[in-house]
């Protein structure tokens, strides 16, 4: 093997040496340093090297590894260091520890990965040598003046380095002492290497240290100016103070914020607590400096106090006409509500502080619950504010957030009466059965003190810090379903059912309502547009299938669309008519169906009521050969299930009476399907209608389809009572049905709803034998061939 002698490590060194790469390290000559070598290849190198001149080439990388962990023999510098290695540690991990000492630089003329390792052809450097020691000679002094000087200034790498590199002479050691303790980046580091002389090594040295000086005195410049800006806050505000008191004595204080709001204060008509607690927050505010946070924190609680309306009102238009006119103008029907507004209007004349209703609409959507409270308002001539709880999770929402919190802000309760400037406004709570909770709280929880009478005179908001009356009040809240109101909440509210509208009752808030709203929206003429009875029934009935009347008027309101339209692009008014709808609304959605007016075996006609209003809905069973089993389809809940166990159960009780051979129960199944499979249904108000559907499957005989029915059925056979009596007759009407039945003991809930049920035959029953006597018709003739069960 060839070696090459270099002049400056006075050893001889192999003309080729295994290569480690270094990533963010550059070795000089004389340094000590350890790395850590994780390429089996590379480890591989050094273990050969070990074995002979245990010297190493160390090569700076260009760049950091790529994805696979590799480097390019390209992205290696081109002059490197000759090391020694000095220990070697195995990792038990996988890879080695060297320990290595900088000899000599070196060039290299080619570098060949092999499989045992990465290699490098080398060229011994040597420096140029020190013509003119008295060059190096000052280089050196001005390094430690510029060392001295950054001990001085409190900047020195340690508290030894001054004194360390004063003793030194060396201009070597004295370029190495200094390179360990500059920071370096690989680049700069590498032009150092690089350099050909120490002249040119000792200037860069000198250049770096010079850097680290002015990056020193930069940033101790910027904690001098910052020290100097904060001792002139304080000394501002030392003076302002001063300032303060002066013109305090000469009485030219300019305080006026806080004396207007002082003056504010002695008009308000406030507890004796909350006049202390305000007078107090007024003399913090005195006492904190106006530019400080707190200032504007204890600013903002204090014109949310005094922007309330703590003893504003507004007075009650207290005509009983005038109220029965505005409710009966702007609303059809809705009876019950109405009466209990008038009823409150009468208390309200013989006791002026009567205690104000907290009422709960509960009814399926577009059944004009929202818009009720604006028209109570309207009639009671006070102040409207809607306040939506769907959807809210946060107990801050109601109570407010504490003034701890940056950007804290009172409930929405306390921002609705700001709003409302009086504090006996009509708040409508909409969507009270939509509250969530998480773990910021239960705002339901949160209402319970909002809603009942006996706590909300003194309703405390965590952010005002003061109770507020809320008394006055008139609360009415708005939900599709009381299933999701806690039991305690539901107790505070005077619970006012709103149920879907009759056919009568649809046209009629059609022709009323909806019908001049949406010309009136369209600029359309009321006297050239028209819109008869039997178009409106026909979109009622033939596209819409809804308790309230929302899709309804979106329908009348695209047909007014089109109406437009045609004017303006034909100059033509259209003729609207049933025949011609479903030019402009499509094909009609809900007609007839053919089976519904069939009589069939084993499809029996269910009532249902749902949070949306009352549904029909169809209940099939079929017997088929098996073993006995009842089998349960169309997402049907445990109590539905229990429903269908329970009637199966009685009819193979009374299998005798029907004429039913019991080997029918064990030497087939049967299956109940009730369609719409992807609708979840529960309840056991199908008791009677899973029965009949049941027996009819059994014994062949067909059930009336044009009767509806609903009820619980026991084992006994007693038909139990059921809710939802005026939603199931409705949706018994959608579907003309001719005839219902109902529990006998259901009857009492017809009082008052009597004009609904007079175009549909009501029929009462107390057991199960009553239905079947209604329902299930003669088995039909068998022709010849056909085997009967």
């Amino acid at each position: 093997m060839k070696t090459l002698v270099n002049k400056t490590a006075r050893e001889a060194i192999p003309e080729i040496l295994p290569v480690i790469p270094t990533m963010d390290v550059v070795v000089f000559p004389h340094m000590l340093v350890p790395l850590l070598v994780l390429d089996e290849k590379i480890i591989e190198g050094i273990h050969k090297s070990l074995e002979q001149s245990k010297l190493v080439l160390l090569l700076v990388a260009k760049r950091q590894v790529d994805e696979h962990g590799a480097i390019g023999t390209k992205d290696l510098y081109q002059i490197g260091t000759v090391a020694s290695i000095m220990r070697l540690i195995k990792i038990p991990e996988g890879g080695i520890k060297i320990l290595v000492q900088g000899i000599a630089k070196a060039r290299t003329t080619d570098i060949v990965a092999e499989a045992d390792g990465l290699y490098a052809r080398l060229e011994a450097i040597d420096e140029t040598p020190m013509n003119n020691a008295d060059e190096i000679t000052i280089q050196v002094n001005m390094i430690k003046k510029l060392a001295e000087k950054m001990s001085a200034s409190g900047h020195s790498f340690s508290p030894d380095f001054h004194v360390i590199l004063s003793k030194m002479q060396d201009p070597e050691k004295i370029a190495d002492f200094i390179l360990s303790h500059l920071t370096l980046t690989v680049e700069q580091a590498q032009a150092l290497l690089e350099k050909q002389s120490l002249q040119a090594l000792l200037d860069g040295i000198y250049r770096q240290l010079n850097k680290e000086v002015e990056v020193a005195e930069i940033q101790e410049k910027i904690r001098i100016d910052a020290r100097e800006s904060m001792n002139k806050s304080q000394k501002e505000f030392y003076l302002r103070e001063q300032l303060r008191a002066i013109k305090k004595e000469l009485g030219e204080d300019d305080g006026e914020e806080i004396d207007a709001m002082r003056e504010k204060l002695s008009t308000l008509k406030l507890s004796e607590g909350t006049h202390k607690e305000v007078v107090r927050q007024l003399g913090r505010l005195d006492r904190t400096a106006p530019d400080s946070m707190e200032a504007a924190v204890i600013r903002n609680h204090l014109e949310w106090i005094f922007a309330l309306p703590w003893d504003k009102e507004t007075e009650d238009n207290l005509d009983l006409a005038h109220a029965k006119a505005i409710l009966e103008e702007e609303h059809h029907g809705l009876k019950d509500i109405k009466e209990r507004i008038l009823d409150f209007l009468s208390v309200q004349t013989l006791k002026k502080d009567g205690v104000a209703p907290i009422l709960c609409l509960v009814g399926p959507p577009g059944t004009g619950k929202t818009s009720l409270g604006k028209s109570i308002a309207k009639s009671l001539g006070r102040e409207y504010v809607r306040i939506s709880l769907g959807g809210v999770k946060d107990e801050a929402e109601i109570r407010g957030h504490r003034r701890t919190y940056v950007g804290a802000m009172p409930g929405r309760f306390i921002q609705a009466l700001r709003k409302a400037q009086s504090k006996n406004p009509v708040i409508i709570i909409d969507e009270l059965d939509k509250i969530g909770s998480d773990f910021r709280g239960d705002p339901s929880a949160a209402m319970l003190e909002v809603l009942d009478p006996q706590q909300n005179q003194s309703f405390y908001d965590n952010y005002l810090g003061v109770p507020f009356d809320l008394s006055k009040v008139m609360f009415i809240a708005t939900a599709n379903s009381l299933e999701t109101i806690s039991v305690p909440l539901r107790d505070r509210m005077e619970i006012i059912d709103l149920s879907g509208y009759t056919l009568e009752e649809k046209i009629g808030i059609a022709q009323k309502h909806l019908v001049p709203k949406a010309l009136t929206d369209t600029g359309l003429d009321q006297k050239i547009t028209k819109f008869n009875k039997e178009l409106l029934i026909d979109i009622i009935t033939n596209y819409t299938r809804e308790s309230g009347v929302r899709q309804c008027e979106r329908l009348i309101r695209t047909l007014c669309s089109k109406t437009a339209r045609a004017l303006v692009e034909n100059k033509k008014t259209l003729v609207l008519s049933a025949k011609n709808l479903d030019i402009y609304l499509g094909p009609r959605k809900f007609l007839e169906e053919k089976h519904s007016t069939e009589d069939q075996i084993g499809i029996a006609n269910g009532l249902a009521w749902t949070s949306y209003g009352g549904e029909m809905l169809k209940i099939e069973a079929i017997l088929m050969p098996g073993k006995g089993k009842l089998i349960l389809t169309g997402q049907l809940g445990d109590v539905m299930k229990e429903s269908a166990q329970a009637a199966l159960s009685y009819a193979r009780a009374h299998a005798s009476e029907f004429g039913i051979d019991s080997k029918v129960f064990t030497c087939n199944d049967l299956h109940i399907h009730v369609p719409a499979g992807a609708t979840p249904k529960d309840g056991p108000s199908a008791g009677i209608t899973m029965l009949t559907s049941i027996l009819s499957a059994l014994t062949g005989r067909p059930i009336n389809a044009q009767c509806a029915m609903t009820g619980e059925l026991n084992l006994r056979g007693e038909v139990m009572p059921i809710g939802g009596v005026r939603e199931k007759i409705l949706a018994a009407k959608r579907n003309k049905m001719t005839s219902v039945i109902f529990p006998l003991s259901n009857q009492a809930d017809l009082v008052g709803i009597e004009d609904i049920a007079k175009d549909i035959n009501v029929l009462w029953v107390k057991h199960a034998n009553e239905v079947l006597q209604h329902v299930l018709l003669q088995r039909p003739a068998t022709t010849k061939g056909e085997r009967r069960r």
